[in-house]
């Protein structure tokens, strides 16, 4: 998977090195924040375990998160462009009581490659559309901390493809100055996850292995800059 996401970072900076005259003025920057819904179904089971066992209800559930980003990109034509994302989400279920704290912390890395397609009008006020396709990374960790034992950590490391559509809207409101929002939806479960090398089981999945799932429909505003 990382070889594909090295291929497509390739063929990207292989399209901007192009003749110098295709591309004076075409390239843009972007940063985002966004929300979206997520839907771990096996990381929210072992959470109503926890509080089973627990005997109460010290974890919620794990329903969505929050993201952050930054991208790179080349316009073919006025209207369709092609670039490189990075964009971090954060999500988890905590508490603590008595000294004793818990932590379900599953953030995650998404490294893609997007099209999209905002159709020329004459106007400040376009509306189009996009597709993503690259990989999602997990960085999520199970952290409890109490008096005696101390602080123990444990690492899920993880990875699997992603994709989503998405629709656009791209507002100009100043010379090379645009802001934009974006709605859709994304498909991304990693399938295996790992501690300490060794993969993470779950009772209650078909084939007994813990997966992460951040599908879900979200919504993102940003900025973009073309110089």
């Amino acid at each position: 998977m990382k070889r594909l996401f090295s291929s497509l970072i390739l063929s990207f900076l292989m399209v901007v090195a192009g003749p110098a005259d295709a591309v004076a003025g075409r390239v843009f920057f972007k940063a985002h924040g966004g929300i979206s819904s997520i839907n771990p179904d096996d990381v929210n089971d072992g959470l109503d375990r926890f509080n089973e066992l627990a005997g109460g209800p010290f974890l919620g559930h794990i329903n969505s998160s929050l993201d952050g980003g930054l991208s790179v990109g080349y316009d073919l034509t006025p209207e369709l462009g092609l670039g490189l994302g990075y964009t971090r989400l954060w999500a988890g279920s905590g508490f603590s009581w008595q000294g004793f704290h818990f932590e379900y912390d599953m953030p995650a890395n998404i490294y893609d490659a997007f099209i999209e397609y905002l159709p020329a009008n004459g106007r400040k006020i376009r509306i189009g559309a996009g597709a993503n396709l690259g990989l999602i990374q997990s960085s999520a960790a199970i952290r409890s901390e109490d008096p005696i034992a101390g602080e123990l950590v444990t690492p899920l490391d993880g990875s699997g493809f992603l994709f989503a559509g998405f629709g656009l809207v791209d507002a100009e409101v100043a010379a090379n100055w645009s802001l934009y929002g974006q709605a859709g939806f994304r498909h991304a479960v990693i399938n295996t996850l790992k501690a300490d090398g060794e993969i993470v089981f779950n009772p209650d999945s078909f084939d007994d292995k813990l997966r992460f799932n951040y599908s879900g429909f979200y919504l993102r505003v940003g900025i973009k800059f073309q110089p």
